[in-house]
């Protein structure tokens, strides 16, 4: 059976939408993978799917084959937002798999990006540009076969969570279950952290316009600058007014980008190193202590 992929910019509820549906007794989605590694061979889509098995295998100690076994009618998937790098790859899936897009207004993302200190995004300008060139590339995508795909809302899913899962389920050919509804109080299959803390709770419609409070107004002014027009075609209203930047403003955009974005990534680079250290040293503990 091919996988279901789930697609969508970094920040955009992926995740979320990942928690729900793995709380469907028959549906599998996997949370990220090291994905150069899953496509370090990407020759045939059999290549790819084995990929996907064995990064599984190591990451998550979790082997696909086994749990495909035990459940036949198991329906199993990826999500990652780093998919959209790997178009070209994932188009030779078309038409046997299906593929979940995942939208969430810019301006939301934009504010995520700044708020996580990613380096995706360190300021309104680059941001939007982000955002949008990704979300164009995955409308792209989707054109070239929209029967495999089912394109989502993030605001419509925190606004009414059965309807959209109803819309979900009819895609994939599965009966929505009470556990979806319920996500919250299923076992999750990835651990909980900062970035994610909100998958493990009931849908809130505030954190959908958040960025509203956070953003100042010429931060949403640039949103709308540099992606309004595609807000508005997927049914974001303009709230802030046309602008004209300057070279000043592109000047410090720029260097803003390049210099925080930087700083950002290596201390995020950093910090997972010193993370994996402090679990390898936890590990040997144990093993110690078992040993004696």
């Amino acid at each position: 059976m091919s996988p279901v992929f789930i697609m969508g910019t970094q920040r955009s509820g992926t995740t979320l939408l990942t928690r729900v549906l793995s709380a469907h007794p028959s549906i599998f989605i996997q949370n990220e993978l090291d994905l150069p590694k899953v496509f370090a061979n990407s020759s045939s889509n059999e290549a790819v799917i084995n990929g996907i098995k064995k990064q599984l295998y190591i990451e998550a100690e979790t082997d696909l084959n086994e749990k495909i076994g035990q459940q036949p009618d198991l329906l199993w998937g990826l999500k990652d937002p780093q998919l959209t790098e790997y178009i070209d790859v994932l188009r030779g899936f078309l038409p046997e798999s299906k593929f979940i897009i995942i939208v969430r207004d810019g301006r939301g993302v934009t504010n995520s990006y700044m708020e996580n200190k990613w380096g995706l995004g360190t300021n309104a300008y680059y941001g939007a540009q982000r955002w949008k060139r990704e979300v164009e590339e995955q409308l792209a995508f989707m054109a070239e076969r929209p029967g495999c795909f089912l394109f989502i809302r993030y605001e419509d899913l925190i606004d009414n969570l059965e309807n959209e899962l109803q819309k979900v389920c009819d895609f994939l050919g599965k009966d929505l279950s009470d556990k979806m509804l319920n996500y919250d109080q299923q076992a999750s299959d990835f651990g909980k952290q900062r970035e994610n803390i909100n998958t493990f709770k009931k849908p809130d419609k505030k954190l959908a316009e958040k960025w509203k409070n956070r953003l100042s107004k010429f931060e949403i002014n640039v949103v709308e600058h540099v992606a309004g027009d595609l807000l508005e075609q997927l049914g974001y209203a303009r709230v802030g007014k046309k602008i004209a930047l300057s070279w000043l403003h592109l000047f410090y955009f720029k260097w803003h980008q390049k210099i925080i974005g930087e700083i950002q990534i290596q201390y995020r680079w950093r910090k997972s190193v010193w993370q994996t250290k402090a679990l390898y040293k936890e590990r040997e503990k144990l093993l110690k202590r078992d040993a004696d």
